[in-house]
């Protein structure tokens, strides 16, 4: 800008200046509620600069206890474009932060923040003065300079509220108020003239901040508010890029937009403005409670196995980052352990009796201290003990061939289940489980017979027990003839014929002989009185047909004949024969004849009756067989 036009400009602030002074005076004490900002190049309009850049939050919990604080120093360096009056005579400005550095006198900007769990309350204070000496380019007014000084003051409280407190981004809302005052020193030299004004007034607040962390140390920062009261509308936005350097101090930079338009009824001041340019400051942090250092806490179930069992273990975290990912390790003093979460898995094959150790290490990759944690918990491996085991039989003296009842009363000290297994010296063993039965068929004779159990527990764990079971030796009988059958003889006319009564005993007298393979056997003939044959004849030859049928009969049986004797009766009895069993050893004392069969022959199926003839006295009987 020419020297001209910064003349003309400083001549305008002038009237404008003085125009509010004459005013003012004309009322009298009131104040006037109105700034006159300078208008040149040199000397430019002031502005409220913005406050602070906001707290770096802490990427730790915002849970967290404990208050915590922080102040920032910042500066904005902006320029102002827009409109400025007083007492109706308005004038539109643009000028770059350049001309607003020259006039600068003083500057104390400062932000307080202060947060306890999701509760925030920053705090913002700006103050500025701006001052310049101008010469007047003309002096008809006997007047050379004028001296201008401008004092501009900014207070603006909030409380907020973290809306959500995501890893990766972070919503806060704020409201409160923004204070505004505008006071102004206008003295006219060489005749010492002094004017002082001010303007102040009050607008609510309401807005939000956005921040995305970019790491521990860094992240990008939004915020924005607006509202009206005293003005008609007060607006801004601010964008920051926040580092910090260390967990106390850290710094900020950005670009900030502040609008407001104050217009109050009267229109003795108008201040529309917008203004907007870089703004950077450094911060520093102190308060909220001491870090507490992570912890954990193990835990392993179950806490008492055997050998083989599986052991899990627990580790619980505390005091981590929760927004972080843990990394987790296991060891144990025996074993095998795998995992690498928050369990791990115990192999415990092979171990030995004793008590063992399981470790667990929790570890936070993103933090460079007081990031690990780890505990420790314990197992043990009992004493196996083996199963016990009691046999018994019953009977436990049996006779060859019988059976006995084997039981086995066994249990496991240490609860595991039980199998069995079963063997004998002799014998056979019939059945599984803890009862099973002892056949002693083929068993010697007279010797007893040793029942072996073994029980065994699910680990392989065994034990054995026995049972003894005595098998007699066979009786000492003496061998005795007995009677095994009889035949009748009820055909008149054929008093020696074999009917088919007679074979079917003597087919079951057949099955004898064959299941008898010691021993003979003995047919013996009867006649009563009244048979008018001869005695002797016809009881010899029932007696030989009887053999000849069991011998050549057609039921096939062929026994052999000379296991056979045939005799028949010295005296007058019945109408029939019986057969004997002389065991082996015994001897057929009844003193029966002996048929010779070299004179009775023994007669087929169709074979006559044999003759009758004249009873004779009883022929002499013949020695008894052997």
């Amino acid at each position: 800008m020419n020297s001209y036009y910064k003349t003309l400009a400083i001549v305008v602030m002038i009237a404008l200046t003085l125009s509010l002074s004459i005013r003012a005076h004309a009322q009298g004490p009131a104040e006037v509620a109105a700034a006159t900002p300078p208008t040149t190049a040199d000397a430019a309009p002031t502005a409220p600069l913005p406050p602070a850049p906001e707290p770096q939050q802490s990427t730790a919990d915002s849970t967290s206890d404990g208050w915590r604080g922080q102040i920032a120093i910042y500066g904005w360096f902006p320029g102002i474009h827009g409109t400025v009056g007083v007492a109706g005579h308005d004038a539109g400005i643009h000028v770059p932060f350049s001309d607003v550095w020259h006039t600068l006198k003083g500057i104390i900007p400062i932000a307080v923040e202060a947060d306890k769990g999701r509760f925030l309350i920053p705090i913002d204070f700006f103050w500025v003065k701006l001052g310049d000496d101008r010469g007047i380019p003309f002096n008809e007014l006997g007047q050379t300079s004028v001296n201008l000084h401008l004092t501009e003051s900014i207070f603006t409280p909030k409380i907020g509220y973290r809306l959500v407190n995501a890893e990766h981004f972070k919503i806060d809302a704020l409201g409160g108020i923004r204070y505004w005052y505008v006071g102004q020193d206008l003295t006219v030299e060489p005749a010492g003239i002094s004017r002082s004004k001010s303007a102040n007034w009050v607008d609510g607040l309401g807005g939000a901040r956005f921040i995305v962390p970019l790491g521990e140390k860094a992240s990008i920062m939004a915020a924005g508010d607006a509202g009206a009261g005293g003005a008609n509308l007060d607006y801004q936005a601010v964008g920051l890029l926040n580092y910090n350097f260390t967990p106390r101090w850290g710094a900020a930079v950005g670009w900030r937009y502040l609008y407001v338009n104050y217009r109050p009824t009267n229109n003795l001041f108008i201040f529309n403005t917008a203004m907007t340019g870089l703004v950077a400051g450094v911060s520093y942090s102190f308060g909220g409670k001491p870090a507490v250092p992570p912890t954990a806490s193990c835990s392993v179930s179950p806490t008492e196995i055997w050998s083989g069992d599986p052991v899990t273990a627990t580790i619980n975290t505390q005091n981590f980052n929760p927004k972080h990912t843990i990394t987790y390790a296991w060891t144990a003093s025996g074993g095998r352990i795998s995992g690498t979460n928050t369990t791990g898995n115990v192999d415990t094959t092979g171990l030995t009796p004793g008590s063992y150790t399981v470790k667990g290490t929790a570890t936070d990759e993103k933090e460079k201290k007081n990031n690990v944690a780890s505990c420790e918990a314990s197992f043990t491996v009992k004493q196996p003990h083996p199963p016990v085991a009691d046999c018994s039989a019953s009977p436990n003296t049996v006779k060859a061939a019988e059976a006995s009842t084997l039981t086995v009363n066994a249990s496991s000290p240490d609860n595991f289940p039980l199998t069995y297994a079963w063997s004998a010296s002799a014998g056979h063993v019939n059945g599984t489980g803890a009862s099973v039965s002892l056949d002693t068929t083929g068993a010697p004779e007279g010797a007893p017979i040793t029942a072996t159990a073994t029980v065994t527990d699910s680990r392989g764990l065994s034990t054995t027990c026995s049972a003894t079971v005595n098998v007699l030796s066979p009786p000492v009988t003496v061998a005795e003839v007995s009677e095994i059958g009889e035949c009748k003889f009820m055909d008149a006319k054929r008093p020696a014929r074999v009917d088919n009564t007679c074979k079917a005993i003597l087919d079951d007298v057949a099955l004898r002989i064959q299941h008898e393979p010691n021993g003979k056997f003995v047919v013996v003939g009867f006649t009563d009185d009244q048979e008018t044959v001869t005695v002797t004849q016809l009881g010899a030859q029932r007696s030989v047909n009887m053999k000849y049928y069991l011998v050549n009969g057609e039921g096939q049986q062929q026994i052999d004949a000379t296991r056979i004797d045939v005799r028949t009766s010295g005296t007058v009895k019945e109408k029939g024969a019986k057969i004997y069993f002389v065991p082996s050893g015994t001897t057929f004392t009844q003193e029966f004849v002996v048929v010779d069969e070299t004179q009775v022959k023994g007669q087929g199926r169709n074979a006559p009756a044999p003759k009758k003839r004249a009873r004779k006295a009883p022929a002499a009987q013949a020695p008894p067989a052997q």
